[in-house]
């Protein structure tokens, strides 16, 4: 008797093991990659439809504050883009002044730039600073804090 409950309790086991790992697994599918593909498939689509509207568009970025927003370039236009591909707020390149920026935040709220990108932020496109651990977002025509905090 005591033989056939070892065969049976090693099969248990192992069985025990097998339905783990096929939750384990299920759990992963649904609940981590599922998700997380769908959003690479929105974002591919979103993409394209910008490229669509704004052909031979470059340095297409996706940028997360508030809610998403995706931005580019052509050779004389800065383009921002919500989440579906519209388009938000167009500038002029010439208008790009990363420098300014740059000296605004350090001087004017003692940030030094580890890097700079562009972003939108709540109304209006801005430049986003990283340094010091901190984040500052300016805008982009007046050069104004729009918002700051510790990272």
């Amino acid at each position: 008797m005591k033989k056939n409950s070892r065969i049976s309790s090693k099969g248990l086991t192992i069985l025990l093991a097998v339905v783990l790992f096929l939750l384990i697994a299920l759990n992963w599918s649904l609940f981590i990659s599922g998700p997380s593909r769908i959003h690479e498939e929105k974002e591919a689509q979103t993409i394209t439809k910008i490229e669509k509207r704004v052909e031979g568009i470059q340095g297409l970025r996706c940028h997360v504050f508030d809610y998403v927003t995706y931005n580019g370039y052509l050779n004389d236009t800065l383009y921002w883009f919500d989440e579906n591909g519209d388009t938000i707020t167009k500038r002029e390149i010439i208008n790009l002044d990363y420098d300014k920026a740059k000296e605004i935040a350090k001087e004017e709220y003692g940030i030094n730039c580890d890097s700079i990108e562009l972003a939108y932020g709540y109304n209006n496109p801005c430049y986003e600073i990283r340094g010091d651990n901190r984040l500052i977002l300016i805008d982009f025509d007046t050069f104004v804090r729009v918002y700051e905090r510790e990272i």
